[in-house]
């Protein structure tokens, strides 16, 4: 078993807690003693809307020069979002962001993305979420 570090720990998401750029969670995590990081699929740290090929270059060059792996990408998915409002192609959306961390997690030199199959709404049956 390999130990890793979740960036969200450090994505400054809830009041209180300690904001790091992806640059500064990588060393932080290295410092620690942990072999692995699990990135968060969003800002601050690895939204696809900023994945370039030259911004992953960079976060490979730095996972290597921190002697750490990509245990995981953590993605934020909702496929029951929007059910009640079928003219507009939420599911579709959560695909194509699988999709998009699947290339990234791929050019990183991982292979696991952990996604979130939905909020249970009590308010539409099941067949419907």
């Amino acid at each position: 078993m390999k130990t890793a570090l979740h960036s969200v720990s450090y994505a400054g998401f809830w009041s209180g807690q300690i904001q790091l750029t992806l640059e500064q969670f990588l060393e932080k995590a290295s410092s620690l003693g942990y072999e692995a990081v699990m990135l968060v699929a969003k800002r601050p740290h690895l939204s696809p809307l900023d994945a370039g090929s030259d911004r992953l270059n960079e976060i490979r060059d730095l996972l290597s020069r921190h002697n750490l792996r990509l245990a995981c990408i953590a993605g934020y998915t909702d496929f029951c979002a929007g059910v009640e409002h079928s003219e507009i192609p939420h599911r579709e959306m959560q695909i194509l962001y699988v999709v998009e961390l699947a290339k990234i997690v791929s050019n990183l030199g991982g292979n696991l993305i952990r996604v979130f199959t939905g909020y249970e709404r009590p308010d539409i049956s099941y067949d419907q979420q």
